[in-house]
């Protein structure tokens, strides 16, 4: 079940997928990459985030989004490796999709790692396109027309 994000229940959850799937890949980029609860906070306060959570209610992954008037960005998506495989990701993806449909914007963006090949593969499996490289940060942008 995708729910809004509950940050006394959800922030612990999310704040460990971020420090185990995500900072791993900055870092490969920006060595001193460091991520704190306080900073993610504040990040996860700029948009909207959703989690997945399972049946006994523990959040197993979660996306952070940031609309403006011409697109609704992915900010960050991670799924616990437990549960990966299992199209939680792909959910929430197709969940996003929906609300920017709902909300009449016409694309979905978001960046990934150049040093994550799995997540580029997984986003180009659900029809995005890279549309510009980054060489400084070493990502991909990302973009779906909806």
């Amino acid at each position: 079940m995708i729910r809004k994000r509950i940050p006394r229940r959800d922030d612990g959850v999310i704040y460990q997928l971020v420090q185990k799937e995500l900072l791993p890949f900055a870092k490969q980029t920006l060595p001193s990459a460091r991520v704190s609860r306080s900073l993610l906070r504040k990040r996860l306060s700029q948009g909207v985030t959703y989690v997945e959570i399972t049946a006994g209610r523990v959040p197993v992954g979660f996306i952070a989004l940031i609309a403006d008037r011409e697109r609704l960005s992915v900010d960050m998506l991670a799924v616990d490796p437990r549960y990966q495989g299992k199209g939680i990701g792909k959910r929430l993806m197709l969940y996003v999709e929906r609300k920017a449909q709902e909300l009449g914007l016409p694309e979905v963006t978001l960046w990934v790692d150049e040093a994550n090949g799995r997540a580029r593969g997984f986003y180009e499996r659900l029809g995005y396109t890279s549309i510009y490289y980054d060489p400084h940060m070493r990502c991909f942008l990302m973009r779906k027309s909806m």
